[in-house]
């Protein structure tokens, strides 16, 4: 017993989304930055946004927009879901208690966040294949809806897109977001 709750916690400890400060395209300081904000789980500050699309050639104003939204967008997202997938918060439902809810719109939350950061950067596929393997694990295990969790993520994607006019930017960002979830749905089985 003992052993499964230690594999638990380094489960919890490595699963991770945020690759980019891995990255050995990026320069080192932008990679410090990416580090520093993703420990602290946090959005970039208005310096690190700037410092960052200096060096990538990013128009600050998109991933600046996406900060700002943030919490709306993700708002926004859930009531989607709740409205379509009402079952999943009710007694017996995937997102049942209400624990189990937050804990989700948190990670939706997060998601942005480092989709964030990839616009800043530049940069679609931006996820750390070992962390994204142990947050699948992570998930089988805590009994996760995927399928409720890319109907929250396929909604930030639209919600996110509404503002967004360039068609470089609009692809950008749903470069990031099929990326997000094609490494969250890849099957362990390998053929």
């Amino acid at each position: 017993m003992n052993l499964q709750n230690t594999d638990f916690k380094t489960l919890v400890q490595t699963a991770q989304v945020q690759g980019l400060s891995l990255n050995k395209d990026l320069p080192q300081p932008t990679r410090s930055i990416l580090e520093r904000a993703d420990q602290a789980q946090r959005q970039l500050t208005t310096d690190e946004l700037a410092t960052i699309c200096q060096v990538s050639g990013m128009d600050e104003s998109l991933p600046g927009s996406l900060i700002h939204r943030s919490d709306q967008l993700v708002n926004q997202a859930r009531e989607h879901l709740l409205k379509t997938q009402p079952h999943l918060v009710q007694p017996g439902g995937a997102l049942h208690p209400q624990e189990r809810a937050e804990a989700c719109w948190r990670d939706c939350w997060n998601f942005l966040r480092v989709i964030t950061y990839a616009v800043a950067c530049n940069h679609s596929c931006f996820t750390n294949p070992s962390g994204m393997a142990a947050l699948r694990e992570l998930y089988k295990r805590m009994s996760v809806p995927i399928e409720g969790m890319n109907i929250a993520l396929f909604q930030l994607k639209a919600l996110a897109l509404e503002e967004v006019s360039r068609s470089n930017d609009r692809q950008l960002i749903q470069d990031c977001f099929q990326h997000l979830q094609d490494e969250l749905n890849k099957s362990a089985v390998k053929s």
